[in-house]
């Protein structure tokens, strides 16, 4: 296992727990609260092992694809290489935007505009995940679990901009 292991994890993770935990603060959770929230709410305090978790399966997906490609320089397998470039540039875009969700749902204008920003990284992270399958499966997965939880925290949000479309007086 080289070096890059622990910064491939490594930093993905310190954003999103600096991220996560701002949104700990108590004027945070208390636009937490204020929200109305549709039936199937997540609590508050799973936000943060979600993030966790997510950040850590793609920070290792992102550390095998590098594997690879550092394996493939030595093969004639060029096309593996481009791959894994193309989908790590993809991987970091979706991880910048998705990294700003928390702070926009939490401070920003409007609920759209972070379901905006969600969506744009979801796209990204898809896109990755194309990549990564093309390199190694692992990784693929790891990006496909994100994914997946990229997804779910879109359609809580989308739910959260209903919810408050029908609490509207008009």
């Amino acid at each position: 296992m080289s070096s890059w292991f622990g910064l491939s994890v490594a930093i993905p993770l310190s954003i999103g727990l600096c991220t996560s935990f701002s949104a700990l603060r108590p004027e945070a959770v208390d636009w937490h609260r204020r929200l109305r929230k549709p039936k199937y709410n997540a609590p508050h305090s799973l936000l943060l092992p979600l993030f966790v978790f997510m950040y850590t399966i793609g920070g290792t997906g992102a550390y095998l694809v590098s594997n690879e490609m550092t394996l493939a320089q030595h093969t004639p397998e060029l096309v593996a290489a481009q791959a894994g470039q193309l989908g790590l540039g993809f991987y970091w875009l979706g991880l910048t935007f998705i990294v700003l969700w928390p702070r926009m749902l939490a401070f920003g204008p409007s609920l759209k505009l972070a379901l905006a920003d969600l969506t744009i990284g979801g796209v990204f992270q898809f896109l990755a995940m194309i990549q990564f399958f093309r390199l190694t499966a692992m990784g693929g997965l790891m990006l496909l679990v994100c994914f997946f939880g990229t997804a779910a925290l879109a359609i809580w949000n989308g739910a959260l901009i209903q919810t408050e479309r029908e609490a509207l007086p008009f």
